[in-house]
């Protein structure tokens, strides 16, 4: 399973490593914050301190399998002692829950996480290994205390033990093969964008071109993000609509699951709200009507992207590429969904297309 990683940076200066040697394994310790809200109380309370000069780690998982990223990686964060942060690549907080099928899906994903992390960082795949700085790997905050010093924290092991879950089991699940592994049969290989990559430069690296890698991966510009997996192939690929789907919801920042439900809608039209300059909320408004531009042939911009993906997601898969540009598949496509709802077919997607589209 894939999860998706909702980024709320945090506005804070963070200086740079000394060096890349771990993950370090957190949970909360809040025994009095186990409730839905659990997940949104630390978040927020931990938000509140790291402003202040507290602490901080980059990354909390919960809310039944909620990723939740809040610092940069491959940066100083301060979430386990002065010994260990300097070397810590990144730092994964668990917040508690008492539902034992919420926790399963926490426990998920914070290990989904974990790996994902040190596969970046070319971290082993190992559990709790050595005594010193210089054993890499992923580590819980009790091993820093134990081996490194600064800190006198002990967890997540007793959060863990709690569920079933021991150091043994903890270790098996991590050592687990890499989750970016991809099949050779796949025709593809995946690259994780990491700090200080372009469009540009991945193409020069992989013998292809930045068009190309637009066309594969379903990018509507050349802007790429930290942590992004992209596809890469010099031979021809052609796209599932699952795969098409999933681009747009990461593109929008929902779940990519692949389906065209009401929450990737949703995400759309938040996106159309807010390059409008409406507040999005995710309801239609007469206020958007007056706010948003009539996009007709030759139009570009992220309005422009939100109307293609959502036409895909209706069952409009002819549209072209979405590539925020209005050209004459996505100007076709506009008619027939204009037909097909008794509006006036002129190809312009103005207020009442719009409404029809998004509501």
């Amino acid at each position: 399973m894939t999860y998706t990683i909702e980024k709320q940076l945090l506005t804070i200066t963070q200086k740079p490593l000394k060096g890349v040697c771990f993950i370090i394994a957190h949970e909360s310790g809040n025994s009095n914050n186990t409730g839905s809200n659990a997940l949104e109380n630390e978040i927020q309370y931990m938000s509140y301190n790291a402003k202040k000069g507290g602490a901080f780690t980059s990354h909390w998982v919960g809310g039944g399998g909620k990723i939740i990223q809040l610092a940069q990686t491959n940066l100083i964060q301060h979430g386990c002692g002065a010994n260990a942060n300097p070397y810590a690549y990144a730092q994964v907080e668990l917040a508690r829950t008492a539902d034992k099928e919420q926790f399963k899906k926490d426990y998920a994903a914070y290990v989904w996480l974990l790996k994902k992390l040190a596969s970046q960082a070319s971290i082993p795949l190992t559990l709790n290994t050595g005594k010193s700085i210089h054993d890499k790997g992923i580590k819980t905050h009790h091993w820093i205390s134990q081996n490194l010093g600064g800190t006198t924290h002990t967890d997540p092991d007793s959060y863990l033990a709690s569920f079933g879950i021991s150091l043994v089991k903890f270790a098996a699940d991590i050592s687990k093969d890499p989750i970016n592994k991809t099949p050779p049969s796949v025709g593809y290989v995946t690259h994780i964008v990491k700090r200080g990559d372009s469009l540009w430069g991945i193409a020069k690296k992989y013998s292809t071109t930045v068009s190309w890698l637009k066309t594969v991966n379903q990018l509507p510009s050349e802007v790429i993000y930290l942590d992004q997996e992209l596809k890469i192939t010099k031979q021809q690929l052609i796209l599932s609509k699952k795969d098409i789907i999933q681009q747009i919801q990461r593109t929008v920042g929902t779940t990519p699951d692949g389906l065209a439900g009401p929450n990737t809608k949703q995400a759309i039209f938040k996106l159309f709200q807010r390059t409008a300059g409406i507040y999005p909320n995710g309801v239609w408004s007469d206020a958007l009507s007056c706010s948003a531009r009539a996009i007709l042939a030759n139009c570009e911009g992220w309005d422009v992207y939100a109307v293609q993906a959502m036409l895909y997601c209706k069952g409009y898969t002819d549209v072209g590429p979405l590539d925020k540009k209005y050209g004459p598949q996505t100007t076709a496509a506009i008619k027939r969904f204009q037909k097909d709802n008794h509006l006036e077919i002129d190809g312009k997607c103005g207020p009442k297309t719009q409404k029809q589209l998004f509501n």
